[in-house]
């Protein structure tokens, strides 16, 4: 919200000096570093509709090859820390494994992806339709897209300092709630002082969107024109009924009368519509004083990803059910099946868990693994030695994150990202997502997989 990400952006498509690959490189590396440092999810909300219109801004034929490589990193990135992703924190807290043992085990397998995935991208994506040579530069200052500069330097710092206490407790093992809880309220009481002071102003949207994207409205018998991004939207909501034939009742929210005028000495009834407005709902009361009392909280709110709580909660209910059915305990005895050694273990669970992505998607499928490999019939099992149980744990993390890059089901990520397209107009389509991703995800995955190996070795 304070548009620092937008700035970044505009100010690596600046630097990268009008030629497309290094443009293309150095998006790739913001979208790996944001994820890395933050979540896929914000890389998601932030850079997928920037990437839109920089497209439009610097007349791109075509942005899938931005948008693939965006989403891709988001997902591949997203394995460096613990709180990446929300699969990360599944698995973690089902082994106990703590921020520091984690990133010791997963930054280079995520770092060899990274590579693997950049290098595959420029394949499959070597015409020069997808990645021109040359770009024009966009004709927009960098700093006019920073709505709160100093909340940006603030929310920056204290993300720094949140990542600094979390790799400091790894070494007492203290959860990382009550390690990031702190921080998370410190952010909350500015960003309350903030709206406080009525300083947000909202996020400058058109000043980001080219010119042929702001829809103008002009009405008859006024000059200028109204860009349409910048309507803000009715209090309350207004409701015309037009009355029915035949029936002479009154409307609750608007009633039709006549009156007479004379033209060509003929008497014409000429009906008037009366409008009246609806009362709002009280949650509806509620939500408009609550934007008008604190719009950044509001902003923020409305951009949080809630979709994931029932979701996840319905999911648990899933695992649950399958547990006392028994169906646990028989997935169990065929895991024991597919992993007679270190090596095998790590292959197999890992296709597997991108396989079953697809089926459940990335967060129930990370559920139930981690369920299925903690279940007594499979760690009791003879070929479950510890370098067999770390391979199972840390290559289910891997296929929870790449898994989500084959379709768009496959993660909340992904359906985020394909609704955000849709909202933008823009669309990449199932198929086309599938398609590409499987130019570039297999080799990724098989790279990630045997770095896991030799790791274990």
């Amino acid at each position: 919200m304070t548009g620092v990400f937008q700035y970044a952006a505009f100010w690596i498509s600046k630097r990268g000096g009008g030629g497309g690959q290094s443009v293309f490189l150095s998006f790739f590396l913001l979208s790996s570093v944001m994820s890395g440092l933050t979540s896929n999810d914000v890389v998601v909300l932030t850079m997928t509709p920037f990437l839109v219109y920089y497209s439009h801004a610097v007349d791109l034929i075509t942005p899938v090859a931005f948008l693939m490589a965006e989403i891709q990193t988001a997902n591949i990135a997203s394995m460096a820390l613990y709180i990446g992703n929300l699969t990360n924190v599944v698995a973690c807290q089902a082994y106990k494994i703590s921020f520091l043992e984690y990133s010791a085990w997963m930054l280079l397998p995520c770092f060899a992806s990274i590579a693997a995935c950049y290098v595959m991208l420029r394949i499959n994506f070597r015409h020069e339709k997808y990645i021109p040579k040359v770009l024009k530069s966009p004709d927009i200052d960098p700093r006019s897209c920073l709505v709160d500069p100093i909340g940006a330097v603030f929310g920056l710092s204290v993300l720094a300092c949140s990542l600094a206490c979390l790799i400091g407790t790894s070494f007492a093992h203290v959860s990382v709630w009550i390690v990031t809880g702190p921080f998370a309220l410190l952010t909350l009481a500015r960003d309350i002082w903030y709206d406080s002071q009525g300083k947000f102003k909202g996020p400058q949207a058109a000043s980001l969107v080219p010119q042929e994207n702001q829809i103008k409205v002009n009405n008859p018998g006024s000059s200028g024109s109204v860009n349409s991004m910048e309507q803000g939207l009715p209090d309350t909501a207004v409701t015309i009924h037009e009355k029915q034939n035949g029936d002479n009742s009154p409307s609750l929210a608007s009633s039709v009368s006549s009156s007479s005028k004379i033209q060509d000495g003929n008497v014409i009834e000429i009906p008037t519509t009366t409008v009246t407005t609806t009362s709002p709902s009280s949650f509806k009361r509620f939500s408009i004083t609550f934007e008008r009392k604190f719009p950044l909280l509001h902003a923020i709110a409305i951009r949080m990803p809630w979709a994931i709580l029932p979701f996840t909660f319905c999911m648990f209910i899933m695992v649950e059910g399958l547990s006392d059915l028994g169906w646990i305990a028989i997935f169990a005895n065929w895991a024991t099946k597919l992993v007679p050694n270190y090596i095998a273990a790590t292959y197999a669970i890992g296709f597997v868990s991108v396989l079953l992505c697809n089926i459940f998607n990335n967060v129930p499928m990370t559920i139930l693994v981690a369920r299925i490999l903690q279940h007594p019939n499979f760690v009791n099992s003879p070929v479950a030695t510890p370098e067999v149980v770390k391979g199972c744990l840390f290559t289910l993390i891997v296929g929870s994150n790449l898994g989500a890059c084959t379709t768009l089901i496959s993660s909340l990520a992904g359906l985020m990202w394909d609704s955000v397209l849709r909202n933008k107009n823009s669309e990449v389509g199932f198929w086309n997502f599938f398609k590409w991703n499987m130019g570039v995800m297999p080799v990724v995955i098989f790279v990630a997989l045997s770095v896991v190996v030799i790791e274990l070795k």
